[in-house]
């Protein structure tokens, strides 16, 4: 009879292990937009790369930053998107979560709309900002694009209401200008891209810039936050990968996406995606954009006081991230 040897233990254990099911992940559910500023969260659900990081992760599309709101404060979720542009207002109006990790915008400025435009078509008497006075321009009132026109149009001198803009939801946008509702829209990608593509005469009147910081973070209930740091964590590894894989893959990245925003066709997405920058950082220049952020919502008198970002951004955990796992952002550009 053969001698029952530590090694023999040993080897059992090891194969033993190695059959054994791995821990389960653990769930977690975001609301994401119906838009190309979430294609990480689309990627890292379809490649496995939540889960490679232990994070289970299901998506919730949704339509509005109002929407995605809703959903986290009945217990839907506990994720959402929160864009610079409209963020403060919510933490003004008592939302109870932070952004812990970058999903959209250049994070080493703090200015990044590049994915921002403003759109016309030919024969409209439109070739400037300055002829924008008088017409009307359709934009989802309170949205990116909403703040965006209203920095550009500060820029140039001209007041808000010495135009008509019109409430048109992101997705009217191409028909719109294309019937004639519309002299011009205000939009981000995917929808400048697809004007760009489908409207007969479209006429790009201005892109970026350097206008606005148009950030978004992903961000967490406090409770989350508090309670289970170590699965926040988890999750923010998981976004970092994923951001990385889609600058990598672009084309892919872009194709995913249409698999979950309705109506986007791949031709469209792959012209949009090269407009967009995915970053998973949470810098100083970010910061400050969200200070820049609350200046322009005070200004517009959207805000009723100024919002620290203290209160709408936890940078700790993207800050342990990125210097355990500093290859996930060698190929970023570096911060000043």
């Amino acid at each position: 009879m053969k001698r029952f040897t530590y090694a023999t233990a040993l080897a059992l254990a090891l194969a033993l292990a190695a059959t054994a099911p791995a821990q389960t992940p653990a769930p977690l559910v975001a609301a994401v937009g119906n838009n190309m500023n979430h294609v990480p969260s689309f990627v890292g659900v379809e490649k496995g790369i939540f889960l490679k990081y232990g994070v289970d992760l299901k998506l919730k599309v949704l339509n509005t930053g109002q929407e995605m709101a809703k959903a986290l404060q009945a217990g839907e979720v506990q994720i959402i998107g929160a864009a610079y542009s409209n963020y403060p207002l919510a933490v003004e109006r008592g939302m109870a979560a932070r952004g812990v990790v970058g999903q959209v915008g250049d994070r080493s400025s703090r200015f990044s709309d590049d994915s921002v435009s403003i759109w016309t078509r030919k024969g409209k008497g439109i070739t400037r900002v300055e002829d924008l006075v008088g017409k009307r321009v359709g934009t989802p009132v309170g949205g990116t694009g909403d703040q965006y026109l209203g920095v550009v149009l500060a820029k140039k001198g001209i007041q808000r209401a010495q135009l008509q803009v019109l409430n048109v939801p992101p997705g009217n946008l191409a028909s719109t200008l294309e019937s004639g509702g519309v002299d011009a829209v205000a939009t981000w990608e995917p929808f400048g891209s697809q004007i760009e593509m489908r409207v007969p005469d479209a006429l790009l009147l201005v892109r970026g810039g350097g206008y606005i910081g148009y950030f978004i973070n992903m961000a967490l209930a406090n409770d989350l936050i508090d309670k289970q740091p170590e699965l926040v964590e988890r999750y923010v590894v998981g976004m970092a990968a994923a951001t990385q894989y889609t600058r990598k893959n672009l084309d892919e990245a872009a194709e995913i996406a249409t698999r979950w925003i309705r109506g986007l066709d791949v031709a469209v997405a792959r012209k949009a995606i090269r407009h967009m920058a995915f970053d998973a950082r949470i810098t100083a220049s970010t910061r400050a954009a969200w200070d820049d952020n609350v200046k322009v919502l005070l200004e517009q008198k959207k805000l009723r006081a100024p919002v620290p970002w203290q209160q709408g951004v936890e940078p700790r955990f993207i800050e342990k991230v990125m210097k355990a796992y500093p290859e996930l952002f060698a190929d970023l550009k570096p911060v000043p």
